[in-house]
Formats: structure tokens, C-alpha cells, sequence
């Protein structure tokens, strides 16, 4: 994965890349991904995930997988099926977000 530019907006104003993104484990299933301000440790969370979206997640790879060789009417299933996921992905990521920070 390439580095990501951020910057600071909230603290410092300090401008860097992100490289990689950290995980932590929270109450029941719930798993927070973020990253730290390097200069003011910052914390920026950039989205919640429970099982269940992370089974949609893998799943979503698996479509990615299987449309590197399709074509036609398979194409256009699978086209779907991604739709699809990223409306079950997103929603619960919403859910869980608002859940959480509330």
C-alpha cells in the first residue's frame, strides 16, 4: 500500500504520510483502525469494523479476485454483487461509528 499524505487539521498542523494504520481490539467484536499525528500524537480514527463487516470485507476481496478474469455477464454479476457489499460494508461501518462515539 502507498503512503497516504495527511495532515494535522485538528492539533498541529503538521503535514506527513501515514504508512501504515494501527488496530485495536475494543469491547465484543468491535476492531478500531486509525493512525497518530507524529508530531502531537493526534489520533485519527478511520473507521470501526465488526465481524460481520469484516466478513463482508473479505468477501469483497474475493469478488476483486474473481473480476480480474471475468467477463460479459459474469462481469456484470459480479458488478452488482459489488455494489451490493459496499452498501452492507459502509452501512454497518456507519452504524458501528455512531454506536461507538455517541
Amino acid at each position: 500500500m502507498d503512503p497516504i499524505y495527511a495532515k494535522c487539521n485538528k492539533s498541529c498542523g503538521h503535514k506527513f504520510y501515514v504508512s501504515y494504520f494501527k488496530k485495536e481490539q475494543l469491547h465484543k467484536s468491535i476492531e478500531k483502525t486509525y493512525f497518530n499525528c507524529p508530531n502531537c500524537g493526534r489520533e485519527y480514527v478511520c473507521f470501526y469494523t465488526d465481524e460481520s463487516t469484516r466478513k463482508s470485507q473479505s468477501k469483497m476481496r474475493e469478488l476483486h479476485r474473481e473480476m480480474k478474469w471475468a467477463d460479459g455477464d459474469q462481469m456484470e454479476k459480479l458488478r452488482q454483487e459489488e455494489v451490493y457489499l459496499k452498501d452492507i460494508i459502509t452501512h454497518n461501518m456507519v452504524c458501528i461509528r455512531r454506536e461507538i462515539e455517541s
